[in-house]
């Protein structure tokens, strides 16, 4: 079985970084201001907080599948923590509270995509729709109360001018990276998105896997959404909307692929710098919002058939690994 993000040649990865630092340095030329310190520290504070969601995100669509409410487990997660504390909990309960309320969003999710054999695509709309409801009511109970100084402080510690945030998500990315390429567990999750049916009959247990990330999915969009609410200091019920196209997108152009068996952590959070770049790069030149959203969209596709492209000529030089060295006890949810 072929694994899409194994070892060997594969030109396609280095695409999003090259583009990257194209973009870069073409608006280091065009703008003063774009690689000030200040600048550049806020693109990464804003990535690494959106980071969260990310590796959850990697993580589902290497075993082929989407989670769309994560926008909505975000703007969940910040809120739950804010109306908490405005009822006088202390900081951490309130935060085992928003989380575990977040990962049971997750755990919902993978069981009924699992059970039932629904695509998680359509799943997760629905629950989307729901959390997304129940985080506007949240709002609603919040509105005008400015959170406590203990919950505004989480994300803005720095270390060195640096956000303490942007810092983990260097640490992350490096461990989170290494154990996709050399952890059995984590090499498994490229099996079952190749091929879930060759996956399971060497024992690879898929259905409790795809349970277990999708829990870890709404978990992890749960921490990200908490560091949003602190970083905005109120509610706000636009938190999060769009956020699962940010990363779709972010993903993708780190050469991820819909139907499942390839992923990068590294190259997906380059992604995230990609799209930020641009944000900010347009920002910078007074680009109207509406030619910003059109600008985006056409180099979306242009990358991703760039990606493409190049994803076949890597083929060549890919490599076949032997699934038996990956593989797991028989029996359980499958």
């Amino acid at each position: 079985m072929k694994r899409g993000n194994g070892p060997g040649i594969n030109l396609s990865s280095f695409t999003i970084i090259i583009l990257t630092l194209v973009l870069g340095a073409a608006l280091t030329f065009t703008s003063e201001t774009f690689l000030s310190v200040n600048n550049i520290v806020s693109i990464l504070y804003g990535v690494s907080i959106n980071f969260w969601g990310t590796i959850g995100f990697v993580y589902l669509m290497i075993m082929g599948e989407l989670d769309l409410s994560v926008g909505s487990v975000y703007a969940m997660s910040g809120m739950m923590v804010g109306l908490l504390m405005k009822n006088h909990w202390p900081l951490l309960p309130a935060l085992i509270i928003a989380l575990s309320a977040s990962a049971a969003v997750g755990l919902v999710n993978g069981f009924l995509v699992v059970r039932f054999k629904v695509p998680s695509m359509m799943i997760t709309l629905g629950t989307m729709a729901s959390v997304r409801g129940l985080a506007n009511l949240l709002c609603t109970w919040l509105y005008g109360y400015p959170y406590p100084p203990a919950y505004e402080a989480l994300a803005r510690q720095r270390i060195g001018g640096i956000h303490l945030t942007t810092l983990v998500m260097i640490a992350a990315v490096i461990v989170l990276e290494i154990l996709l390429k050399k952890g059995a567990v984590f090499k498994q999750m490229y099996y079952v998105g190749e091929n879930i049916e060759t996956a399971r009959i060497y024992g690879i247990k898929a259905g409790r896997q795809k349970i277990v990330i999708f829990t870890l999915m709404s978990l992890l969009a749960g921490i990200g959404g908490i560091l949003v609410g602190s970083r905005l200091r109120f509610a706000d019920s636009t938190i999060g909307n769009g956020l699962e196209f940010t990363i779709l997108t972010a993903v993708v152009l780190g050469g991820a692929s819909l139907s499942g068996g390839k992923g990068s952590i590294l190259r997906a959070v380059v992604g995230l710098i990609f799209l930020a770049t641009i944000t900010t790069g347009m920002i910078v030149h007074n680009i109207e919002p509406l030619i910003q959203q059109l600008i985006v969209g056409v180099i979306l596709i242009i990358t991703v058939f760039i990606d493409t492209r190049m994803g076949k000529v890597g083929a060549a030089f890919g490599h076949f690994p032997n699934l038996r060295s990956v593989r797991a006890g028989s029996g359980g949810l499958s």
